[in-house]
């Protein structure tokens, strides 16, 4: 389960800034309104413009009770979720929608990636977070015994139903719900009308311009030194990012909350990776395979995938493909 902190610690780890770039067409006659809230455990933020201000509202409004919708589904932290429920009784009797959808999409990537992503390392999760209360590391032994639970081959999606079959089992979409709803709320906000926005929660998706007219541009914080990171213009790609800085289980910072799920260990390759992907589903998912790339595999990846990938490597130096 990912800790309530996980977003704010991502935001200040990112640095993620907007910046106006290039001579756009100007948006200054457009209402502007947002909504700032807590869900997945931590902070989102929406912005949202169009002519008419009530309709803007109306939109918002709608956002936040799609994400509320996508909460009561995947949500570990709801103990009455779909998730958790289908997390303590090993299957789930017409699954709903939202949950159903992430899990064919995971499936779908585990399946290109030879199970780098896995949405059935929850267990790792729990073993790694234990062991650091106590101030230590699991052994080996307790990680060979975890690993035997997280199979992405033993979840099966029967119909509507899902099943877990394997004892111990559980499942975390923390890998990419989050890119999920931002790209539930995209879809909100264009059957609303709304044509410019900025969606963050907890991965970004730019719609149409900022404030100014200008085309949304970030800057990635440096994860190695206090020092500039690149600067990339999305041109309507989602972003998402991944920093082992985010949740980390050991003192040096070597061993955090990306984990194999081969090995149950950190990959050691990466100190960040940020994808640009079609949508932000993709994008976030897709951030946990390319960590496990090694450096000399990241521009076939990002070219298999047809994505952007900006990555740092362990000792600072910045590896850029397609972005």
């Amino acid at each position: 389960m990912m800790p309530p902190t996980r977003r704010q610690a991502l935001r200040s780890t990112l640095g993620l800034c907007a910046l106006p770039l290039g001579a756009r067409a100007r948006t200054s006659d457009l209402v502007w309104r947002q909504r700032a809230m807590l869900g997945f455990g931590t902070s989102l933020w929406l912005q949202a413009a169009h002519h008419d201000a009530a309709r803007c509202e109306l939109a918002l409004d709608a956002c936040v009770q799609a994400i509320r919708g996508i909460e009561r589904e995947l949500s570990l932290f709801d103990p009455d979720s779909a998730l958790c429920r289908l997390n303590r009784d090993g299957h789930l009797h017409q699954a709903p929608a939202h949950l159903r959808a992430v899990l064919r999409t995971a499936q779908r990537v585990a399946s290109a990636s030879a199970g780098v992503l896995d949405v059935s390392m929850q267990p790792l999760w729990t073993l790694w977070s234990q062991a650091t209360q106590h101030g230590c590391a699991p052994s080996e032994r307790a990680l060979a015994r975890t690993l035997q639970r997280v199979n992405w081959r033993a979840i099966e999606q029967r119909g509507n139903d899902v099943l877990l079959n394997l004892p111990g089992m559980a499942l975390s979409f923390n890998g990419i719900a989050q890119g999920y709803a931002a790209d539930v709320v995209r879809h909100t906000l264009l059957r609303h009308g709304v044509q410019h926005a900025l969606i963050d929660t907890g991965e970004v998706m730019p719609v149409g311009d900022t404030r100014d007219g200008a085309a949304w541009t970030w800057q990635i914080a440096n994860a190695t030194a206090n020092a500039p990171g690149p600067r990339l213009r999305p041109d309507g790609r989602a972003m998402a990012t991944s920093s082992g800085a985010s949740t980390a289980f050991s003192a040096d910072r070597r061993d955090h909350h990306i984990m194999d799920p081969r090995s149950g260990h950190s990959p050691r390759h990466w100190a960040s990776v940020t994808v640009l992907a079609t949508t932000a589903t993709q994008a976030d998912a897709l951030t946990k395979v390319a960590f496990m790339t090694a450096p000399e595999q990241l521009r076939a990846m990002a070219q298999g995938w047809g994505v952007g990938v900006v990555a740092q490597d362990c000792v600072g130096h910045w590896h850029r493909h397609g972005a």
